[in-house]
Formats: structure tokens, C-alpha cells, sequence
């Protein structure tokens, strides 16, 4: 009998020896009540090609984001009741518009579908030429469009709001946004402040003082969260920056021919689904 419990000790010696040693091979980088966060979950966050400074600076920005998450969760689940607590509603919407934007991703992959020709911007400009004649207020912006729920938010706020950060680890916050829906990182390039107003949700109302009182933005829709940086703003539009409206204007028109294909194809699953008899309309189309 002594013999089996001494066997029955080594056996269960060994196993926590082992399953001590593998934990041991994924430090734990962060405790947070009884949530615990390894460093191979960190790792796996960073995309591959950066190097041993943006590794490093990246991973310090997810465990700080990971810590104050784990502390609000923690209160939420106490302070929350049941039914506030049940988010299946919102989990199955949140499944759904990754879902769809995910398939989007999909159908317009191939970029070189979108490029823009010569022919097609000068006709373009051609027709509104007007535009490129008379004066008009413009600006400079950085500015990054993602989902209301991305974990790059917090990160890419620091580093975008941050004037030193923004220029010297601007290829970090370009791998950032690689995971968002829209971005636009180019300090040179001057854009006409009515079209930033009608693309964004927000009212500038004393446009003098863009840059000294509302520098930097953030602020959301019904779909989409933005972070906003305003660089530069003049009120009249000189000859020198034209080249770089003609810049802004290809990527517009490429953004527009991108969502016209996209439109065009649901469209078509839609007259596919339709005419198969999968969609039922007790009153008729």
C-alpha cells in the first residue's frame, strides 16, 4: 500500500513538474484579478516584419490596453445585472458586419480592378474644372476610419495624438491600419475642408482655430469610429497645390469605383437570390 501511494506522489510529482514547465516556456506578462495574460498572446498580435523597437513598442500598447480592459470587465461583472449582462443581440450584429465587411474585402481584393487612367481623371477634372479654379478652404489631415470595435483604437490614438510619435514611428501606425476599413496618412496632401466636413461626423465652427483648439479629434457614427488629426489649414486654395488635389482626386475616384463594383455585386446576388425564389415577399417585389 505504501508502495501505490509512493507511486501515486511520483506520478502526480511528474505532472505538475510538467505542467509547471510548460507554463514556465510562456511567461506571464500581465495579472489582472484572475485574469492572467502570456506573452505568446501578445506575440500573436504582432504582426511579422516588425522590428525589436515597434515589437517592442506595440506590445507595451496591448498590454496596457489588455490591463485597463480586464479592469473595467471586472467591474462590469459585478456592478452589471443578468439582463444587462446578455449582449446576444448585439454579439450577432457584431458577427454579422465583420461578417459582411470581411466578404467585401473578399470581392474587391484585386486593387488593379479600381486603378484609374489618365483619360478617366482628366475627364474627371475636365468636368469639374471649376473646382480647381476657385478658391476654396483646404486642409491637411491624418485621419484613420475603423470598426467601433477594434482593439487598434487606443493604440492608434497614442500614436496618432502624439505629434513626436506620429512622425518618427509613422511606419508602426502604417502597420496599425492595416486592420482598418479606411485610412489616410499623407502629410502633404492637401484636401478641401467642406468634403472632409460632409465625410466625417463633425461640425468645425470657428475654422481659424482648427489647429490650436481642435487639433485632434475623435468621434463616431452609427457604424464607425475616427480618429482625426488636423496638420495644416489655409482659407483660399494657391496654384502650388494643385498636383496634390489632382492626387486626391485619383484616390477618390478609385475609392468611388471600388464601392461601385462592390454595389454592383450585391446587386447581383440580389436578382440571383430573387429570381431563384429564396427571397419571399408575401405582397410582391
Amino acid at each position: 500500500m505504501r508502495k501505490l501511494i509512493k507511486y501515486l506522489y511520483l506520478i502526480l510529482f511528474i505532472l505538475v513538474f510538467l505542467f509547471t514547465s510548460c507554463r514556465h516556456k510562456d511567461p506571464i506578462v500581465a495579472e489582472v484579478y484572475h485574469a492572467t495574460l502570456y506573452q505568446s498572446q501578445v506575440a500573436a498580435q504582432i504582426p511579422d516584419g516588425y522590428s525589436e523597437a515597434d515589437s517592442i513598442a506595440l506590445a507595451k500598447l496591448l498590454i496596457n490596453e489588455w490591463i485597463r480592459e480586464q479592469v473595467i470587465l471586472h467591474e462590469a461583472e459585478k456592478e452589471l445585472s443578468v439582463k444587462e449582462k446578455n449582449f446576444e443581440k448585439e454579439l450577432a450584429d457584431y458577427k454579422n458586419s465583420l461578417m459582411i465587411n470581411a466578404f467585401y474585402n473578399h470581392i474587391a481584393q484585386d486593387s488593379s480592378i479600381f486603378e484609374i487612367s489618365d483619360d478617366e481623371l482628366q475627364a474627371f477634372l475636365h468636368k469639374y474644372e471649376s473646382r480647381y479654379t476657385v478658391n476654396r478652404e483646404i486642409i491637411k489631415i491624418n485621419y484613420v476610419k475603423t470598426s467601433k470595435h477594434s482593439k487598434i483604437i487606443n493604440p492608434l490614438k497614442e500614436l496618432l495624438f502624439d505629434d513626436e510619435r506620429r512622425q518618427s514611428e509613422k511606419n508602426l501606425i502604417e502597420n496599425l491600419c492595416a486592420d482598418s476599413i479606411e485610412y489616410f496618412l499623407e502629410d502633404n496632401t492637401w484636401l478641401y475642408l467642406d468634403d472632409i466636413q460632409n465625410e466625417f461626423p463633425i461640425e468645425i465652427k470657428n475654422k481659424e482655430s482648427i489647429l490650436s483648439q481642435n487639433k485632434f479629434i475623435e468621434t463616431e457614427d452609427n457604424d464607425y469610429h475616427y480618429l482625426i488629426v488636423f496638420l495644416d489649414y489655409k482659407s483660399q486654395r494657391t496654384l502650388n497645390e494643385t498636383e496634390d488635389e489632382i492626387s486626391a482626386a485619383r484616390m477618390m475616384l478609385t475609392q468611388q469605383k471600388k464601392q461601385a463594383y462592390i454595389n454592383q455585386k450585391i446587386e447581383e446576388l440580389y436578382e440571383k437570390a430573387f429570381n431563384s425564389g429564396k427571397i419571399a415577399l408575401p405582397n410582391g417585389r
